[in-house]
């Protein structure tokens, strides 16, 4: 991947019946679509097509005019529905180390503490809140409900079942304890799975009150990274109607990128250490005091994973089959990347190597929705992936390469992808992992030694970096120097060799200090 040149991004959509669906899905929805993510959107609404089984966009718009899956398609792609477990950690711990204790001692079987995760995608979030509350030994019931527009997602959430990008960052033994492994798949814990409720609402339009009422009230909402897709009037009715579900003590946590609420509709802003939280207005008490945490919530202290250097020689146990390979051949030229492409295909890399990003996402998706060519498709998932996170989408692009690695689970490139993606999260133990599998299905692949010494330097292990950033230096000894490298956008090996090299030349000089 690249970062995006100094350009103005495309704008507009190529036919006029997606402009309508963009209408009617602020109509439905509250979404607004400003210019710049006018190419996006159509991308979106072609996966649904694509999805639908839809070759025309006119037939898409009369599809959607009316409630039913079309509709529920087509928001579901306008929106990014990805999430992954035990995300935003810094709210994570204010909920288990000041919200959660606070409640303790005043809550009991005839009053079970309710929490609503609005915007739930395929159900991380709740079950998120639901592993925590059991691993940190919550004393009495508890009553979980995820609720999001799209009725593919909560079907999702329903059953489970997640790939490994939905768990980065997880630890090996907490992903242990709650899921069981089945290839590509894990799938939740039945216990957890039953102790959360799934319902259909869209926040711009349906009554808060007949999907979600109680008479106690929610102890906490939360609602993250949901309300960028509205306009400040939609937000302020969303937002008021949130505030209103929340029991008098209760609060509401949104997520960073949110707009924020004190300007737009009454309520208490508290300053916490994971960031602004809102309560009500009205509460009894007021203040903004956090209470310190009490003895019967126990913290639970998993140890994390330790990575383990690889060479090339050894073989990497959870890895894809590997497929037959000279140990002399040179695959610098003959990976992924150098798959002779049909016309088409030829298109969306040409606009790729533009820089025009949303292009080549929007050719892509109509691309996968015929392509029949197992080589060529491969080629457009690669692209496509490439193109979605050079938008700055990353949590999409992390969705994508899953999909697209069930589809080609031998595709060097594709775990190298992957890889770049958990480094750019941040899970650099897990970016270390896909490195290896990389590797593991092709020992030639240059960027795949070079990610993995990254991510071995990033998490201290520096042994294992001085290995795969040593790899690097020998595959490209001689290599001419102007050479491109597979899957290094255009980056010659002379200056991945020098890159690879300094690296060594660092890590040196660490271990003398």
């Amino acid at each position: 991947m690249r970062g995006a040149r100094n350009r103005e991004p495309a704008s507009g959509f190529t036919d006029p019946a997606f402009a309508r669906v963009g209408e009617l899905a602020q109509l439905f929805a509250g979404l607004v679509f400003p210019p710049n993510r006018q190419p996006s959107a159509e991308a979106g609404m072609r996966r649904a097509m694509s999805a639908l089984r839809i070759g025309d966009p006119n037939a898409l718009l009369r599809a959607v005019e009316t409630p039913g899956d079309a509709r529920d398609a087509v928001l579901a792609e306008l929106t990014v529905g990805e999430s992954y477990f035990f995300r935003d950690s810094a709210q994570l711990d204010l909920l288990a180390n000041e919200i959660l204790p606070s409640r303790v001692e005043s809550y009991g079987p005839s009053r079970p503490l309710r929490i609503w995760s609005a915007g739930c995608a395929s159900g991380e979030e709740p079950y998120t809140l639901a592993i925590m509350l059991r691993e940190h030994h919550w004393p009495h019931p508890a009553q979980i409900l995820g609720t999001d527009v799209a009725r593919s997602r909560l079907a999702a959430a329903r059953r489970g079942r997640y790939t490994r990008w939905a768990l980065r960052g997880v630890s090996d033994q907490r992903i242990a304890s709650w899921f069981e492994r089945h290839g590509t798949y894990y799938d939740l814990d039945r216990s957890i799975r039953e102790s959360v409720e799934y319902r259909s609402l869209n926040l711009v339009l349906d009554d808060y009150s007949s999907v979600v009422g109680g008479t106690e009230g929610f102890d906490l909402v939360l609602c993250r990274n949901v309300m960028i897709y509205f306009d400040l009037p939609t937000v302020s009715r969303i937002a008021t109607g949130l505030l209103a579900s929340l029991a008098p003590d209760g609060w509401l946590l949104l997520g960073a990128s949110d707009p924020p609420l004190a300007h737009l509709v009454p309520c208490e802003v508290v300053v916490t250490p994971a960031g602004i939280a809102y309560r009500r207005a009205d509460r009894v008490g007021g203040g903004t005091e956090l209470r310190a945490p009490v003895p019967q919530l126990e913290r639970p202290r998993a140890p994390e994973p330790v990575p383990q250097p690889v060479r090339i020689s050894e073989s990497i146990a959870d890895a894809p089959g590997r497929p037959e390979q000279d140990d002399h051949e040179s695959t610098l030229a003959e990976s992924p990347s150098a798959i002779s492409a049909p016309p088409a295909t030829e298109e969306i890399l040409r606009a790729y190597a533009l820089a025009d990003y949303p292009a080549a996402e929007a050719m892509a998706v109509t691309a996968l929705a015929t392509a029949t060519n197992d080589a060529d498709t491969l080629r457009v998932w690669i692209t496509y992936v490439r193109a979605v996170a050079n938008q700055g989408r990353l949590h999409e692009a992390g969705e994508l390469c899953a999909r697209s690695l069930e589809l080609h689970p031998l595709a060097a490139e594709l775990h190298y992808l992957h890889a770049t993606l958990l480094t750019e999260a941040g899970w650099y133990g897990d970016a270390a992992t896909a490195a290896r599998r990389a590797i593991y299905l092709d020992r030639q692949f240059v960027m795949g030694h070079l990610l993995l010494g990254d991510a071995l330097t990033r998490t201290g292990d520096t042994a294992g970096a001085r290995i795969a950033f040593a790899n690097v230096v020998h595959l490209l000894a001689n290599v001419s120097p102007e050479t491109p490298v597979a899957a290094a956008d255009g980056v010659p090996a002379s200056r991945l060799r020098q890159i690879a090299t300094l690296r060594l030349r660092t890590l040196a000089a660490e271990v003398q200090r």
